[in-house]
């Protein structure tokens, strides 16, 4: 393991400068385990919210089919929730958790990742997607057996067992060596299933446009209502915002280079170092993703023009805490 990644794997994020949400006791947990919403009419059974394509809540109704897609900086407003209440909280959870699960509806358990859990593993389509990949490297630089074996694995269904499948089929239609296709088979299994890994580490990084466009609310919410013109919170608040991209930048970086090391240096016989090195970029996704998934949400429950100024300056500290962390972007 690299140095860099060894360092960052010392530091617990739990044990790293706590995060403490907006509005709450520094003693009270959050998340709460459940999206326990106390407005009744945010306890409909019929009541869901869902994640669209680009990323925005969409709030459906199931009964009436309705389907409302809300900014989730003022969908506070549109469902009737008072700024910093603990509904508005939940509310403002929304975007981290659903990148976690399909939909949630009220009642619903907090992603284990959001209080601390495991990250989810790869899902079906991480590995459908990350066999696409190969099917295009293997067109490339598979030679006859890859052809073969390619050929094979387009007229299989996707799935965990897709390479042992089409092994086999490549061995009966085209009488192949079965030691010589379940080689290749085997490697590039470990391959898919690596390059899925990361493509899931990825996928659960935290909301960091959504962070990023708080932190550019609350500094100019400051710098509007300074009373002098040297306020120390707004000047910070700036200071984190020229940096506050970083993480994003760098899982951006990290997602695009082992996309291209699977499009561009997949040779047969070399899987092993390619195996390799998706599993160090997975390592940072998911460093990047433990130190920022709690202050990504945290931030997102900020309310620009009514957070408590002691809040922000809690939050803004923590976030140039760890991007201090030097290691954890170095690419």
């Amino acid at each position: 393991m690299p140095e860099h990644a060894a360092r960052v794997t010392v530091i617990a994020p739990q044990r790293f400068d706590p995060v403490f949400f907006p509005g709450l006791a520094p003693d009270e947990p959050w998340p709460p385990p459940r999206f326990d919403f106390t407005a009744s009419w945010l306890n409909d059974p019929d009541l869901a919210f869902e994640r669209g394509i680009s990323g925005e809540i969409i709030f459906v109704r199931r009964c009436d089919s309705l389907r409302l897609i809300l900014d989730i900086e003022t969908a506070h407003t549109a469902l009737d929730i008072k700024p910093r209440s603990r509904d508005f909280l939940l509310l403002r959870l929304m975007p981290s958790a659903l990148r976690f699960v399909q939909s949630i509806t009220p009642g619903a358990p907090m992603p284990a990742p959001l209080l601390g859990g495991p990250m989810v593993p790869p899902a079906e389509h991480h590995l459908y997607g990350a066999t696409t990949t190969l099917v295009g490297a293997l067109e490339r630089s598979g030679g006859e057996a890859g052809a073969a074996l390619l050929e094979a694995l387009r007229r299989t269904d996707p799935g965990p067992a897709m390479f042992e499948m089409a092994a086999a089929r490549c061995v009966a239609e085209s009488g192949f060596e079965l030691e010589r296709v379940g080689v290749l088979a085997r490697s590039l299994q470990r391959l898919a299933q690596a390059h899925a890994e990361v493509l899931a580490a990825h996928a659960i990084q935290p909301d960091y446009e959504g962070m990023e466009r708080m932190v550019t609310a609350a500094a100019r919410v400051q710098l509007l209502a300074g009373r002098w013109t040297r306020d120390l919170l707004a000047h910070a608040l700036q200071q984190l915002e020229a940096v506050i991209a970083t993480p994003r930048q760098t899982a951006e970086s990290l997602m695009r280079t082992a996309a291209e090391a699977m499009e561009k240096q997949f040779y047969i016989g070399q899987s092993s170092e390619l195996v390799e090195q998706q599993a160090r970029h997975r390592d940072r996704l998911m460093d990047l993703a433990m130190f920022w998934q709690r202050t990504a949400a945290a931030w997102a429950s900020v309310h620009p023009e009514t957070a408590d100024r002691r809040d922000l300056d809690g939050l803004a500290r923590n976030a140039l805490r760890r991007l201090q962390i030097v290691s954890l972007y170095q690419l």
